[in-house]
This record gives structure tokens, sequence and C-alpha cells, in this order.
């Protein structure tokens, strides 16, 4: 199973249903034939994309060029030319000489350290790097057909993902802290699989020259396939001796043949991979945003709750100490021009467990991009209103739609009593569904207010449209929970009553 010159990967294109190799697929992408890759699933496909995105750059680096449309004889020797050696070990699945590199998986330093390696995983989604108690997300283990290409994609997603799953399984240096997450960030235009890929290579080897100058530690000559290097499953190796392309391997795994069928087995390490524990995962990755508290400044760590618009809001004009992704930034010739805002991230739980796979994808119209990206006064108004219209929609929900809440579920009394926890788990489910509504309406309305220069008028169509969502959950919310008979037209009354007054009391412009 040689990547190099196998058919491993099974991908749609207009002409049917293929098999092809690595080089052989990364042509393909460059003459954009690629619409699909059956076997990879979707929390993968970002790890898969940046991989090649790294490779690619890597190959293209050192053959001083800056066009990835090359063909398939041009990467199979510029990824041999990558590994450095005769064989090609380094592209393979399955090597049985664990002295020897395979694919994104270390040779041991020494013989007797074998011995350390257990039965991992018997198939690819069980070595992924998604964790999940109770199958929620994906069913675990449910991976059998023999496809070599779901075993490329698992150790990919393991070795270039993963954070602290336990003692002796360490995360990337891409993340801050093993408990941390790798968060993937990007603009998107209206593109197929293979316009991405080239369009992000060539940014990646225009930001290249960033990373080959102070503050940064690496070498234009560095290593690039960490699972080159022999581990002893102790030693980390330092940043000054890599690429600033370098494709890490987190895990100290191997693969096997028992029985005719690949199997995965691992050994616990003494430490990262990485001596980058005081980077807090700032190494220069492009897809990667960084936040500044104030205190020290890290890669974000994305969790609960995870991509909500004020978070999105934050990231996309860079307030309350965000800092974006070069690859959010536009091309130059693309300020003007339609996108999407994308990200994705497979979130920490604590315990060796994920939080799930979550992404999030906002639109920005034409017209909204050439403010947004012209980082202006008209910018600055657009976070200035997107400040406000966040501020409306959590006082919506906390002083006019949960008192009047209240008041339903404790039958209209004279005085509300906060304090009953039953009361206020009813209040707090109404309210998420509340919230449900409105995030994905916020910046569809803030876009459609980029030429509206008078603040209150813009924020006058959002307060009445927090208004009608916000009655309609009260309305759906009374005929939903459960009511005192005797008291029910008490209730409803008092309720609405409470409604209206918080209503006009604290949005005096309705």
């Amino acid at each position: 199973m040689n990547l190099l010159t196998e058919p491993v990967f099974r991908v749609q294109t207009p002409r049917g249903p293929q098999a092809w190799s690595l080089p052989a697929l990364l042509a393909a992408l460059g003459a954009d034939t690629v619409e699909s890759l059956p076997g990879l699933q979707r929390h993968q496909e970002d790890a898969f994309h940046i991989f090649l995105c790294y490779l690619a750059g890597a190959v293209l680096a050192r053959a001083d060029l800056q066009d990835p449309i090359q063909p398939e004889a041009f990467w199979r020797d510029g990824l041999r030319r990558l590994a450095g050696r005769e064989d090609d070990c380094a592209w393979t699945l399955v090597v049985e000489d664990v002295m020897q590199p395979a694919f994104m998986q270390a040779p041991l330093a020494n013989k007797s350290d074998w011995a350390a390696f257990k039965p991992k995983a018997d198939t690819p989604d069980s070595l992924d790097v998604l964790q999940t108690a109770k199958n929620h997300d994906v069913k675990s283990q449910r991976v059998h057909e023999d496809y070599p290409e779901r075993w490329v994609y698992a150790l990919i997603s393991l070795q270039t993902m993963t954070g602290l799953m336990g003692r002796g399984n360490y995360g990337i240096a891409r993340m801050n802290s093993g408990t941390g997450s790798r968060v993937c960030v990007g603009l998107r235009y209206d593109e197929t699989f293979g316009e991405r890929w080239r369009r992000e290579t060539r940014k990646l080897l225009n930001y290249r020259t960033e990373l080959l100058v102070e503050p940064w530690p690496y070498r234009p000559n560095g290593q690039v396939l960490l699972w080159l290097s022999a581990w002893d499953l102790q030693t980390a190796l330092p940043l000054n001796e890599l690429d600033p392309f370098f494709i890490e391997v987190a895990r100290a795994v191997r693969l096997i043949i028992d029985h005719g069928r690949i199997r995965a087995l691992g050994a616990g390490t003494t430490g990262t991979r990485l001596v980058a524990r005081e980077q807090k995962g700032i190494v220069g990755d492009p897809w990667t945003p960084l936040v500044d508290d104030g205190k020290e400044k890290k890669a974000w760590t994305v969790m609960a709750p995870f991509f909500s618009p004020q978070r999105l809001r934050n990231l996309i004009f860079e307030k309350e100490g965000f800092v974006a992704a070069v690859m959010q930034q536009p091309d130059p010739d693309r300020q003007t021009q339609a996108c999407w805002l994308q990200a994705a991230v497979l979130a920490p739980g604590g315990m060796g467990k994920t939080d799930g796979f979550h992404e999030a994808t906002v639109r920005i119209p034409a017209q909204a991009a050439a403010r947004l990206f012209g980082r202006g006064a008209a910018r600055e108004h657009l976070a200035e209103l997107s400040g406000l219209g966040l501020t409306d929609a959590a006082t919506m929900q906390n002083k006019v739609l949960k008192p009047a809440l209240y008041a339903w579920l404790e039958a209209g009394p004279e005085q509300i009593d906060w304090d009953k926890r039953e009361v206020s788990a009813w209040v707090e489910q109404t309210a998420r569904s509340f919230t449900a509504v409105w995030h994905p309406l916020f910046f569809e309305w803030l876009w459609r207010c980029v030429d509206q220069t008078d603040t209150n008028t813009a924020r006058l169509i959002w307060l009445q449209a927090l208004e009608r969502h916000a009655r309609q959950t009260l309305s759906d919310a009374i005929t939903r929970f459960p009511a005192r008979t005797g008291r029910y037209y008490r209730s409803r009354v008092r309720a609405n009553g409470m409604f209206n007054g918080c209503l006009f009391n604290t949005f005096q412009e309705l």
C-alpha cells in the first residue's frame, strides 16, 4: 500500500468514480477534476485539506515554484525528494520493520521499545481523533470496509488534530496546551475542492516568507515530515529544526497486518513530540485565529458556546482580543467578492473525551465584503452596530422574555420567585429556543444594514425582529408548558402584561 504508486484514494470525478495515488490526487486537484472523496468524513475534511496544502507547499517551495498546477510525475518525484530516502517507506501505509518509518508513523529509536506497543484500534474510526463516549456524533467502530484510504484519513486526523487523551497520549503543537483544540478558520468562495486547495496553497506559499524571519524559529530546509525521525518515546524535537510547513505526528502508533486485516498498535510517550509548550499554540498556522486576553496571546481554544454569533462577530471584526487567522483574510483581488467565513473544530470535552464536532458558516455578500475588508470607517460602523445588536438580543431574552416566562410558569404571582429550580429549568430551555431562532438571522440583518448610516434606524429593524420572535416564543411556551387550570387566564394575562411592560420600559424605541 504505497501511496505514491498505488490507487489508494477513491475519488468521484466528472467521468465517474476513480481510484488514484497521492501524486495523482494532487495532480487532479490542480486540474480541478475532483468532485468529492467518498471515504472522507466531514470531521476529517479540514485535517486532510490542510495536510495536502502543507505537503504541496513544501514540495513547491523546494522546487522554487508557486504554481500548484503540476503533473503527477512532478508530485511523485517531489514527495520522494521531501522524504530524502531511497525507498518509499515514508509513503507506505504498513511497514513491517518498526525501525523504519511508515506513513504518519515514526520509526522506533530502540527495538526494545516495541514491547510497549499494545493493541489500539481494529478499525480506522476507532483510531481517529473523534472520541464519543455514547456514540452521539459518529458511531464508533462502524467502518469495517477494507479501504486503505480510511486508515490514511484516520492517521492524518489523529496525528495532526488530536489533543491530550490521558497520560502518555499527548496533543499537537498547533493548539494551546493538550486540552486545547485545533480550529480551522478561513474564507471560502464559490469554488470546488480543487480551487480551494490551489488558492490556499498559493496563499500558504506567500505566507512562508513571514515564517522564515524572526521571531519564528523555522529553517527553509528544515524537517517537514516528522514521521521520518526516530522516536525513543521520550525525546521531543525543537522547533528550530523544522520547516514552517512541518507536518507533525503527535502519537506513537504503528499499523500492522494481522490475519489479513490492518490493525493499529500504540504506545504511550513521556511527553509531546515537539518542544512547543511555551508557544501556547502560536506556531504560525495560518488557519488558527489567536486570542489576547491582555495577559498573554494564545491559539484560540473553542469551547461552549462554540461558534455563537458573539464569537463569530468578535472573530470577524477582531474584537475582544481576537486576532484573525491568515486564511481569514481575502485575496488582494477578491476584497469585493461575496464569500463565506467558515469555521470548524472538534471541541475538547475533558477526561479524554470530545465535546463534538462543530462548524459554522457566515455568508458575506459582496456589498458587505467591500466594507468589511476595507478596514475603514464603514467597517467600524458595522462592528459597532453588531455589538449593539448582540446586546439587544441578550436584553430581549433576559429582561423581557424571561420575566414573562416566570410569570406564566408561576401562575401569575404578585411577585416572581426567581429561585425556583424547576421553573428556572423550563425558562432556560425556552430561552435557548429563542436564541436558536435569532442566531441565524443576526448576520443577515447586519449585512442588510451596510448602507444604513443611521444606527438607530438599523437597530430598530433588529429590535422589531427580536420582539416578533420573542412574542412567538412566549406564545409557544404558553401552549406547551404545564399550567394551573384554575389560574390559566390570570397566568396568561400576567405573562403577556409582564412581557409588554418589560418590553416598552426597556426598549422605548418600540
